[in-house]
């Protein structure tokens, strides 16, 4: 059972907010000049989606409601919404989908569909970001106890 006291006291093997690459990974990563593949494309897409629903449906395409319950600005939504074309939109970063998950606050279930679209599912074990995602939906905490958490356990936010 992931805790606030488990994640005190567990040893992570990643801060969660970004991934090393194995040794086995280093033949897939993407150089200067590759595409991106059709698959993680696809999921960057659908993440993009999946952020549009969900600001109209649980903020009612409100930039004041979002940023009060989730700390993401007009600003940052605006560039997640337009995704990463010629430099003016931003890929949806990790921290971005846990502070949309915590600020909703959705399902177990919702935010993992959500951190594998984004590219690594939910790992509450190895990463200390989804440790602290998965304990703020299961005590049901508010952003602002989610950036205590945070600030506590020196995760930039």
């Amino acid at each position: 059972m992931i805790t606030k006291e488990y994640i005190r006291k567990h040893d992570f093997d990643s801060d969660g907010i970004s991934f090393r690459d194995t040794e086995k990974d280093v033949s897939y990563r993407l150089h200067q000049g590759d595409t991106l593949p059709r698959a993680l494309a696809q999921n960057s897409t659908k993440l993009r989606k999946e952020f549009v629903n969900l600001f109209y449906n649980h903020f009612d395409g409100n930039f004041a409601k979002l940023e009060t319950r989730t700390g993401i600005t007009e600003d940052a939504m605006r560039k997640y919404l337009r995704g990463n074309l010629k430099n003016k939109g931003r890929n949806i970063s990790r921290m971005a989908v846990a502070k949309i998950c915590v600020g909703i606050p959705l399902s177990l279930d919702e935010a993992d569909k959500l951190f594998r679209l984004e590219g690594h599912s939910l790992e509450p074990e190895s990463a200390l970001l989804d440790a602290i995602v998965v304990d703020a939906l299961n005590c049901g905490d508010d952003i602002e106890a989610f950036y205590a958490t945070c600030a506590e356990l020196k995760v930039k936010i």
